[in-house]
């Protein structure tokens, strides 16, 4: 992975978390929702990095998160554990939740094992995603 501020390579503690501002739904979100957008490794190195991203966001009102992680290239225990503990307080400060799309199928697989596709919503794509986090 290139890392475009050195034009080196980029390392495994490297994750980019980006907040989605300009997508075609972005009239349909309500205030309290936002979406995420992974690049690179949620691992032991970068979890951190996750976690406070999202919860800086909990911070300032936000209850949903619609998070793609179609660019998200490995995950791990210490990654799905910032999944848990965030999607935990969300539920219990607000009745929140985290619905995760555009999951690669070596991800996808990580979630059906670990039993987390039955705690953190799953779809397809963002269009699904919204749909899941209105109903």
């Amino acid at each position: 992975m290139q890392n475009p501020n050195s034009g080196g390579i980029a390392s495994k503690e490297e994750l980019l978390v980006q907040e989605i501002t300009d997508s075609h739904v972005q009239g349909v979100l309500t205030k309290n929702m936002a979406i995420l957008k992974t690049t690179g490794e949620i691992s032991l190195f970068s979890s951190k990095k996750f976690k406070e991203a999202m919860l800086d966001r909990i911070e300032n009102g936000i209850n949903t998160f619609l998070v793609d992680l179609s660019s998200t290239t490995h995950i791990d225990s210490s990654g799905l554990a910032a999944f848990i503990s965030t999607q935990a307080r969300l539920f219990k400060e607000s009745q929140g939740k985290i619905i995760i799309y555009s999951v690669p199928n070596h991800l996808q697989k990580i979630f059906e094992l670990t039993r987390l596709d039955k705690l953190i919503g799953i779809t397809i794509d963002l269009d699904a995603a919204i749909d899941k986090a209105i109903s």
